[in-house]
Order: C-alpha cells, then structure tokens, then sequence
C-alpha cells in the first residue's frame, strides 16, 4: 500500500499577496525561503479572503465553508460550535494525527481543539492568556521589569511600531517555530500527520527583532501607500488603531519597517521548518495567510476592505507530484483548503464542504468540470477603531459603508457597497493599487454591466435582501452573524459558555463533551 503524504499548513496572519518576494511587486521584500515553496511547485496569483477579517477566514479554513453557510461575516466572538465536519476532525478520522501550534483557529473555550490531535495554542490574539503556552513561556523568559510581550510599546492592532525588546525566543514567531519542529521530532512515526503551524505576524504589533527592524528602518526605498483620486483624505488619523488615516513619513518609515522585517523574520523561521520537511517524506507543503494588510493605501489600515491589500493573499505549495515553477492563475479561496487536503490524502470530501480540491489544477490535469470564473468576497464592516474618525469636507467614503461585496477573476475587480450602491471596478491586473477606478469610464459599461449580473445572481435569496435577483439593492443592513449562529451564539452564552473576547462562567465542559475523535 502506497504511503500516505504528511501535511504542513504554514498559515500567517494579515499578510498581503504583493509582500511575497516571488509575486515580486514590492521593492525590499525578501523573502527566500517562502518563494522556494512556489519555486519548487506552485504560486497561485488569485487566491483571494472570501471576508478579509480573521474569525470568518479561520471558520472557513476550520470547515471549508463560505461564510454565507457559516454564518459569520465580522470578527465576532465564536461560541462553543457543535461542528462534527472539520478539516482536523476529518483528517484524524481518516487515520492522521493532526497537531495544531501557535495560532489558533479563533475558536472558544480556549481549549476546544476541534479535531486537533496534539493542541499547542500560543496566540496573542487570545483573551484566556493565562492559558496559553506562548504567554506561559514569555513569562517564565522575561524579568517582570520587561513589561510582558507588548512591553515595547507595539501592540494588537496599533500602526505603532519598533523592535522587539526581548529575546527573539519569547517572539511569537520563533516560538511557535520551536514548538512545530519539537512536534516534527516527537511525533508518531506509525502514522501519517496535518500539522497547522500558524504565525501570529505580520499582524500587529509591528515587533520584529531589532536586526529585523533595523535592516528596513534604514532604507529610504520602500515605495509608499497607493493614494488615488477618488480617495477622500481622514480629517485626521484618529488613535493608534484606527483603519483610517493619513501616515505621517515617519509613521510610514516604521510601519514598513515592523511590517516588512516580521515578515522577514517569519521567512527565517520558515527556513527551518522547509530544513525539518526534508526529513519527512511525502510531504505537502502549504504556505498561505487569511487576508492582508491595507498598509496605508487608500488611507486605510488593518483589513475589512474589499481592496487588494486586504483581500489579495499568497497562497504556494509544493508536494509529491506537483511540477516546479508552476504560476496558477485560477481564482481560490481557504475553502479550497480542506478539500485539496482531503483529497491528496484520499479521504472522501464531506459535503457541507463549499470549497474544491486543488489536485488537478497542481497535476495539470483535466478537472471534471470548468474551474469557477471569479471568486466572491464579503465582509461587514465594523467600526470598533474607527468611532470618531471621519473624511475632510462633505466627500463621502468607504469608512462609513456598513458591509462591501467584490467580485474578482484575478485580472478585474467589482466593488459594490451595501450601503449606499457604490460601484468600483479595477483592472487589478495592470493596475494592482486600484488607483484608476473604471466604473464611471464609459469604455468600460459593458464590463461593469456584467459583473453586477454576476454579482446579482451570486446575492439572489439572501436573507439580508442585497438582491432580487434582477437588481442590486442597496440600503440593505449586512448582518455580522446569520440568523442561525445568532440564535447558536445566544443558546450557548445563555448555557454560560464564553465567546471569543466575552468572558463566561463554563458549567458544563465543552471539550469533554465532544467524541474522543474531535478531542
């Protein structure tokens, strides 16, 4: 009997497509050991978030599910979740073990692996610290002078940034390297394994090692945020965590330099973990993030937005029998995730599974039906930072739309805003910093005429009323949660259960309820 391949999932957290250095579309990136992934397979050029925020994309990776049959379309606290299909859960059924370490799947009790054999959650994200292995470790590692791991000043979502001010073993980064490979060498040899190896950077803070930091600070040829015409400037940059606002030089001098050094210091680390693979034979290597980071552009930061910064994501791979140099251009999702892993693993796809399987496109084979033509994204967007930011003058602005919808095939983008009906479209193609907006170009009517058709049928019987199936409405209220995790999310705080970022007494113990399978 043949055997089985071995899965490493490398996941980072708001990392955009163009900070790759093979997609080469950024000057300073440098980033060896994650190209050498799509050098020695595949570098897929349109995988795209399906909602550009972490819980909802996390969902979808943990399922294979778009949020619309999820249900979540905000960074909303998850309850406890009776979810018996999950990629781990699958995996572990089909004979895998399955190990997840550093960050998680944003799931809550903090404890409830979801199918994850060997669970080793360090993830500064998390709002059950004392639980936490990475915080455990920071804590025993550092003097109580330090002032913790945000002692430094850079914190979770702040544009602040600077240079790591403990030892790089207490980064999130390199301990969560440590506990992979400690895994890798631990495991058990008898059977196959998944191993989710999940990366807290570049997400805030912008904290990497001062050598790190050092080497983009002192450079003055980084480029700077894409500002278009149609953009309309902030009255003013709000606090430190604001999505909207107008970088100062210096601002944007460390901002790049936190942002791009983590990723630098994450290609180090990756470095060692490709080092490990090779000991491992038959191994599938996956490097991706759930969505980016707007970096400034469109005077934006963090996600939640339908441009390319925050919705364009890398996504390489490389495994037994998938050609070398491969450029793929068909448009994916994490959704394509779990089913691509089943399947090279030739475990049976359930079918709540929305997703497809990558195989063929990586073998260059005949898929048995045409790869889909666009992929769809949503988020609403929630203003928790942004409370008293507003636009100069009377213009209006993307930051006080509820909710977006976009459509992209990787060459072109629409943009319609649930709200107030605004279309964009783009060439994203030949013009990646969405600079020049085509709607209003009359060259272009046909064109946009025919994304909103698609994007019409794609909404027709939504519960939110975005379309009727002839025509886009707008004036609709995006829902953050659908009407049955709603209804899940009030049973369970009800029954005491804690949610993400919303305490709660445990009367009953969810992991102990669960079959010794999803355990």
């Amino acid at each position: 009997m043949p055997q089985r391949p071995n899965f490493i999932v490398i996941h980072t957290d708001q990392q955009r497509a163009d900070c790759v250095g093979i997609n080469g579309q950024r000057p300073g990136i440098y980033t060896p050991a994650i190209d050498s992934i799509g050098w020695q397979g595949a570098n897929f050029t349109a995988a795209y978030a399906s909602c550009p925020v972490c819980m909802p994309q996390r969902l979808t990776l943990l399922t294979g599910q778009l949020p619309e049959h999820h249900g979540l379309f905000d960074n909303v606290g998850i309850p406890y979740l009776p979810l018996k299909t999950t990629l781990p859960a699958e995996m572990r059924r089909g004979g895998y073990q399955t190990a997840l370490v550093g960050r998680t799947m944003h799931t809550y009790p903090f404890a409830c692996p979801y199918g994850f054999e060997v669970y080793r959650p360090g993830d500064p994200s998390s709002d059950d610290k004392a639980s936490d292995a990475f915080f455990a470790y920071v804590n025993e590692h550092s003097r109580p002078g330090d002032g913790g791991y945000y002692g430094g000043g850079p914190h979770n979502n702040s544009r602040q940034a600077g240079p790591f001010h403990l030892p790089d073993d207490c980064h999130q980064t390199k301990w969560a390297t440590n506990a992979a490979l400690d895994f890798l060498r631990t495991r058990d040899k008898s059977r196959p394994f998944m191993l989710f190896v999940g990366y807290y950077a570049p997400h805030s803070p912008h904290n990497p090692p001062a050598e790190y930091f050092d080497r983009y600070y002192q450079r003055n040829d980084l480029g700077k945020p894409y500002i278009a015409d149609w953009d309309v400037p902030p009255a003013s940059s709000g606090n430190l965590m604001s999505r909207y606002h107008t970088l100062s030089a210096e601002e944007l001098r460390c901002l790049y330099a936190g942002y791009y050094g983590n990723i630098a210091f994450i290609d180090a680390q990756v470095a060692r973990l490709l080092q490990a693979a090779m000991g491992q034979p038959n191994t599938y290597v996956l490097f991706t993030s759930d969505h980016g980071e707007m970096l400034g552009d469109h005077y934006l930061m963090q996600k939640s937005r339908p441009y390319q910064g925050a919705v364009h994501i890398p996504f390489l791979m490389m495994g037994p029998g998938i050609a070398d140099g491969q450029s793929i251009d068909a448009p994916i999702g994490w959704q394509d995730i779990m089913p691509t892993i089943l399947d090279l693993a030739g475990l049976p796809v359930p079918d709540t599974v929305d997703g497809r399987s990558l195989a063929p496109l990586l073998r260059g084979e005949q898929a048995a039906e045409p790869w889909r033509a666009y992929i769809h994204g949503e988020c609403t967007h929630s203003r928790l930072f942004d409370a008293k930011a507003r636009p100069q003058g009377a213009r209006r602005n993307c930051i006080e739309e509820a909710g977006s919808h976009y459509l992209t095939d990787g060459k072109h983008k629409y943009i319609w805003y649930d709200t107030s009906g605004r279309e964009q479209l783009f060439d994203v193609e030949n013009d990646p910093g969405e600079l020049h907006d085509l709607a209003a170009d009359p060259a272009y009517a046909e064109e946009l005429a025919g994304w909103r058709a698609r994007l019409v049928q794609t909404l027709a019987g939504r519960p939110e009323g975005f379309s009727d199936g002839e025509r886009l409405i707008p004036g609709c209220t995006p829902l953050r949660t659908s009407a049955g995790l709603s209804a899940l999310m009030a049973q369970r705080k009800a029954e005491g259960f804690s949610m993400a970022f919303q305490r709660g007494k445990s009367p009953v113990d969810a992991v102990q309820e669960l079959p010794d399978w999803m355990r």
